[in-house]
């Protein structure tokens, strides 16, 4: 491969850890593809081997007759920020979804004109700066699309690379094993039906059982947002905005903004910021 990080001025042994990482990512992902490990940990390791923040695999209805359905794999899950739970790729493709060649790249800062608003805040609000969409098949009954999105603007080398990928992507995935995306899907379901013991209240897996405008009023507050600011934000009223607050107080067993705040800020699971909030003065 050409040595892009010597011609554009990057780093070259940060472009061979990922030429080297990709290796055992492509295989991870065959082997998925075969049934032989679960496809999530394949979306894992591309994820970690790029240096991606975030991979989404989708299927688009040819009619439309049925939602979009995805597989998500997102490093914010561990954290106390908001996970994707959307594809973009459509919205990047526009009209092009069903004619774009199996294999190929697509870039978000390449398009000519940008996304729609709702899209770019949520993206932006997530820090991520940078999207991939690599259209893996098109068919008659469906189009199967996979994305990644990066914090930062990719390099020259990481655009190499994700070209050879995305070729090789799409190969593999027209040669995997009937149902496979079907049956990832009712796994990922069924593990999230669940809520895993330990999460961070903004979590995916919403420990604290937030309404989704708690869950909106925790988030702006987590961004440092004062009351009055996240009512101008939320376009809701004094006593609509105390009744969340109230609301969360009860959930939470916070005494105060302050101890709300610290639970919403800290990497520590519910359970932990719940008990030690009431130490906060």
């Amino acid at each position: 491969m050409r040595d892009y990080a010597m011609d554009r001025g990057g780093d070259p042994g940060q472009q061979r850890a990922i030429e080297a990482g990709m290796i055992g990512a492509v295989a991870q992902w065959c082997e998925c593809l075969h049934g032989t490990n679960p496809l999530r940990s394949a979306l894992r390791i591309l994820t970690d081997s790029i240096g991606a923040e975030a991979i989404v695999l989708s299927r688009y209805a040819r009619a439309g007759e049925t939602p979009t359905r995805v597989l998500v794999h997102d490093r914010a899950r561990s954290g106390n920020r908001i996970p994707l739970q959307q594809s973009f790729a459509e919205l990047l493709l526009d009209g092009y979804l069903d004619k774009a060649k199996p294999g190929s790249t697509w870039y978000g800062t390449m398009r000519d004109e940008e996304l729609p608003a709702a899209a770019a805040m949520l993206l932006a609000r997530r820090q991520l700066h940078e999207l991939v969409v690599i259209p893996l098949e098109v068919s008659d009954r469906a189009i199967d699309t996979i994305e990644l999105h990066f914090s930062d603007k990719l390099r020259h080398y990481q655009q190499a690379v994700l070209t050879i990928l995305a070729d090789t992507l799409s190969r593999t995935w027209s040669n995997r094993a009937r149902g496979l995306f079907t049956e990832a899907l009712l796994k990922s379901a069924a593990a999230q039906a669940a809520p895993a013991v330990g999460s961070p209240i903004l979590s995916a897996d919403n420990p604290a059982r937030l309404s989704r405008a708690e869950y909106r009023v925790c988030l702006l507050l987590s961004h440092g947002q004062s009351p009055d600011q996240m009512r101008g934000e939320l376009g809701i009223s004094e006593s609509t905005l105390r009744t969340h607050l109230s609301n969360l107080y009860a959930k939470t067993g916070a005494r105060n903004l302050a101890e709300l705040t610290f639970q919403l800020v800290s990497d520590l699971p519910f359970e932990l910021t719940r008990r030690h909030a009431g130490r906060l003065a």
